[in-house]
């Protein structure tokens, strides 16, 4: 009875691994050099990763079932190591995963829930029988949507006063350029990643934050990129082929997740109005150590 239920955990195994691996699978890449990964969490590609190791019982009947047990064990152990990466993750300048998971049991439930789903993106036999299993899951879609806070509603609207005729129109100045994206310089000051950082002038003034973006599209790629390198951000595809490049002054937050950019730097993304559009669609690239 033993060894019939060790080969049905290995084939059990077996068929999973065989039919393709959606979701996290599709877009998990090793790390790349200029890819800003910490305590788990790669976030330029915005993926949260765990790896384990599993062995092979000695009860074992062959070499295939031996593997296929310890590639099951190994993914156990690294979705509990996923899930405690997750709980770590930082949302904005004083919240974590975990705050939100303990003040919410429903959202405890379904952060719990994606993680026990989360794909094996590679396998790595060391020797031994024992086996290297990775995991992961998109930090973007429904796991961001479970987590990131949803904006308050809106004020309602002041009435509007009497239309009075505008005077003539001045001469039109030179219109400004039209940016794709900007990319944020913040080496040196310590800033971390955070799902939803916020970019402020010195004045305090919200620049870039929940008031601005659309956060659907939050959902769907993140608030914002991360890189270790500038010329890679600037030429990222999020921020795509024209980029506004800004050079940060001080990082802010309990967590020190937010950047603090100039008052002129602030004046020039909020006084640029609708050349600014790519705000709300969060194409955003920070540069960190």
């Amino acid at each position: 009875m033993r060894q019939t239920s060790l080969v049905g955990a290995a084939l059990a195994l077996l068929l999973v691994l065989v039919v393709p691996l959606g979701g996290a699978a599709q877009q998990w890449t090793s790390p790349g050099p200029v890819d800003k990964v910490e305590a788990g969490v790669n976030w330029t590609s915005l993926m949260i990763t765990a790896t384990a190791i599993g062995v092979a019982p000695p009860q074992a009947t062959s070499p295939a079932q031996g593997r296929a047990l310890a590639i099951t064990a190994g993914t156990i152990l690294a979705r509990q190591e996923l899930l405690a990466v997750a709980r770590g993750m930082t949302i904005d300048s004083r919240t974590t995963v975990r705050d939100v998971m303990v003040q919410a049991s429903i959202t405890e439930a379904r952060v719990t829930g994606l993680i026990r789903g989360a794909q094996v993106v590679n396998v790595k036999d060391i020797g031994g029988g024992a086996v290297e299993v990775t995991v992961a899951v998109p930090a973007t879609g429904e796991f961001a949507d479970v987590v990131i806070p949803r904006p308050a509603p809106a004020a309602p609207p002041t009435p509007r006063p009497p239309v009075v005729s505008p005077p003539p129109p001045a001469p039109a100045a030179p219109a400004p350029p039209i940016y794709t994206g900007v990319v944020i310089d913040a080496r040196g000051l310590g800033v971390h990643p955070a799902m939803a950082p916020k970019i402020t002038s010195e004045g305090g003034q919200e620049v870039y934050g929940f008031a601005v973006v659309d956060r659907n599209w939050v959902i769907q790629q993140g608030m914002a990129g991360y890189s270790k390198d500038l010329a890679a951000a600037q030429a990222h595809d999020r921020v795509a082929n024209r980029p506004l490049t800004v050079k940060a002054v001080a990082a802010s937050g309990a967590n020190k997740t937010d950047v603090v950019i100039s008052n002129p730097d602030a004046q020039l993304l909020i006084g640029s109005g609708a050349h600014l559009s790519f705000l709300e669609k969060a194409r955003v690239m920070l540069v960190v150590d």
